[in-house]
């Protein structure tokens, strides 16, 4: 049976949808001309046929692809042969990423597309989700195990550096930058209570008001810096990876740096 479309495919159509309305909405608005307008929607919808015609044949290297079982590794240790495997895939998406990497940032800050940009964007999301369906088919990872490795290895990035600067992992830096804050916070209050009682005793009125609201506030800054305390170190502790995992990253952070491709997130892949 055949995979279902990807997040993706998605959001491409659906972006698609979007633009070629706003495009049409545009032109009336402005007055365009009608058979310049009908011959460019005549060119769409080729580029629309010939976007199908891509997509049959990219889910079916996604069904060859997915055909490939995976169970994700209960303790997120990241096997050596599969990251390799992976960077073999994200090296060949690369290849084809470079020809179009500035357009797709430009057309990602683009607030207006027009219907250009629409018959462009067929071209590259094809040709560079063709080049991973093509690159997983062939390497044997499914959708399931690509994406994992993909939160794995963004993750492992992120510890990485935390362990790189704080020697601990991103919950132990969490809990101690939250400890470290209540202390000060702690003595920041003494300091304001103990001043507004020297301004008391010394009957300055002004001063002991002054001293007054800001221990307030900053008693009431700690107590939301300890409700908030237990929630932070918990989604802190859903970031941390196996040691194991920061040494693999360690070992090829060359080429994951090299293949990252932050564009890729505004085509979905």
């Amino acid at each position: 049976m055949a995979q279902p479309l990807g997040t993706g495919a998605k959001v491409a159509i659906g972006c698609v949808g979007v633009l070629i309305l706003g495009g049409i909405v545009t032109m009336v608005l402005l007055g365009g001309a009608f058979w310049w307008g009908k011959g460019k929607m005549a060119e769409v919808s080729g580029e629309m046929d010939k976007f199908v015609g891509e997509q049959k044949r990219i889910e079916e290297l996604k069904q060859k692809a997915n055909a490939n079982p995976f169970q994700q590794p209960p303790d997120g240790v990241i096997k050596e042969d599969r990251l390799l495997t992976f960077l073999e895939v994200r090296k060949r998406v690369h290849s084809v990423y470079q020809k179009y990497e500035k357009d797709i940032e430009a057309r990602g800050k683009k607030e207006k597309p027009d219907l250009g940009d629409v018959s462009a964007a067929f071209g590259m999301l094809n040709e560079i989700r063709g080049a991973q369906a093509r690159a997983q088919a062939d390497l044997g990872m499914s959708d399931d195990e690509y994406g994992f490795l993909v939160q794995q290895v963004y993750k492992t990035m992120w510890a990485a550096q935390v362990a790189k600067d704080t020697g601990k992992s991103v919950s132990g830096a969490t809990a101690e930058a939250y400890d470290t804050a209540s202390r000060e916070m702690a003595r920041a209050a003494e300091e304001a209570r103990a001043a507004e009682e020297r301004a008391k005793s010394e009957g300055n009125e002004t001063a002991r008001e002054a001293s007054g609201d800001a221990a307030e506030a900053v008693r009431e800054g700690l107590e939301q810096l300890q409700k908030q305390a237990g929630q932070v170190r918990e989604s802190a502790r859903d970031l941390d990876v196996p040691p194991a995992n920061i040494a693999l990253f360690q070992k090829y952070e060359a080429d994951i740096k090299k293949y990252a491709m932050s564009g890729l997130e505004w085509i979905g892949l």
